[in-house]
């Protein structure tokens, strides 16, 4: 540990500085890890199932009739990349000196028990599975569940995770992860991103409607818990307006094809799951079959990442105040005000001048002892004495 350095003092003011020894910043405990400033994201996975029919030769009977099933799995990646200010949710207008108590009711949480309650985000995240679902299925029960409030009775798997539909995170949800297409278009990556985030715009919307927050200025009776804030406006000429604003996250989605699989079932030939580039280990009789099957399908690493971003809300809001263009006080009254002010400027520019003169006056002492004047410093008044 350094050692403090010696005061010394400081002629200009008139103060004996006190140095305080640099102290090591993880001498009383250890240090924290750093803070990492890259995106947070949430990863969703999702496979398309294609079954293509295939038919052999009739003139050389190489093979009956079989099915080519390619698998095409994909990871939506939202990252959340800035935040934003959302709806107004409210807006209040003090005048000069007025008082008044805000109060914030978060209805979800007088709606739903503790063992229902999630946060935002898994909120979200089941409404972006449920809704996904009902695009790609037509199957609106997960959804309709997920409306209900019917989370914890039937969307936690047997494992402990909470099952998402088509979507799994955590536990070992019961729940099929595939869904099937007819159309090799359908497997391209752009649909596949357009319509995921045509899914998560919508389940924004279904999040901010379960999570909306009410703000008023006077207490509801039937209201169980809420939260009370008391603005006051001191400023006594102009006129305060506090605009509530919901907080949003903002999200970027991110589709990337992680995985493309094949396999052959014709007759009793059942083939083994292979990747594109296995496809030499097929029978030869099958290889160009299933080449003709892959065209169009999209190759592994494929990536597209959506311009258009989703804003998803949150349980916070923000106060944004705002001062008036006009002063409410008549002109006298504001003039007097402003003549207090410049008052009150010119006090604290003659401190300021007579700190400033004490300072010279204790160099000019400093300088005559320097020089080896021992005279009085302030010569007394001489006194003419009248005969």
């Amino acid at each position: 540990m350094p050692s403090p350095t010696t005061p010394t003092f400081d002629p200009t003011d008139g103060t004996t500085p006190v140095t305080l020894p640099t102290l090591d910043p993880c001498c009383q405990s250890p240090c924290d890890l750093p803070w990492r400033t890259g995106p947070s994201c949430i990863t969703f996975t999702e496979n398309k199932v294609l079954q293509v029919p295939i038919t052999g030769s009739a003139t050389t009977g190489e093979f009956g009739r079989g099915v080519v099933t390619i698998t095409v799995t994909y990871t939506h990646t939202l990252c959340l990349t800035a935040k934003q200010r959302g709806p107004l949710a409210y807006t209040l207008t003090l005048l000069p000196g007025e008082k008044m108590t805000l109060f914030q009711s978060d209805r979800y949480r007088r709606t739903t028990s503790e063992t229902e309650r999630y946060s935002v985000q898994s909120t979200f995240a089941q409404f972006t599975s449920a809704v996904h679902q009902q695009q790609t299925s037509n199957d609106s029960s997960s959804l309709q569940q997920v409306l209900n409030s019917q989370t914890n009775s039937s969307n936690v798997g047997g494992g402990g995770g909470i099952n998402l539909g088509i979507f799994s995170i955590g536990g070992s949800g019961g729940e099929s992860s595939t869904s099937t297409t007819t159309n090799v278009k359908d497997l391209s990556t752009q649909n596949s991103a357009s319509t995921f985030q045509s899914s998560a715009q919508q389940a924004s919307q279904y999040t901010d409607l379960q999570r909306s927050i009410t703000i008023s200025n006077f207490e509801d009776s039937e209201t169980v818990s809420t939260t009370q804030r008391t603005l006051v406006n001191n400023n006594i000429c102009y006129a305060v307006t506090y605009f509530v604003r919901k907080v949003l996250d903002v999200y970027v989605l991110t589709t990337k094809v992680v995985k493309v699989t094949v396999q052959v079932s014709v007759d009793n030939f059942v083939s083994a799951v292979l990747t594109p580039d296995q496809i030499n280990q097929l029978p030869k009789q099958f290889q160009k079959a299933v080449e003709a099957a892959l065209k169009g399908v999209p190759e592994v690493g494929e990536s597209i990442e959506q311009p258009q971003v989703i804003a998803v809300p949150t349980d916070g809001v923000v106060y944004d105040p705002e001062l008036a263009h006009c002063c409410a006080q008549d002109p006298e009254l504001d003039q007097a005000e402003r003549i207090k002010l410049e008052r009150a400027q010119a006090e604290a520019q003659r401190i300021g001048l007579e700190v400033q003169l004490m300072s010279l006056e204790v160099q000019r002492r400093q300088a005559l002892l320097a020089a080896g004047t021992l005279t009085p410093f302030v010569v007394p008044p001489t006194e003419n004495i009248v005969a």
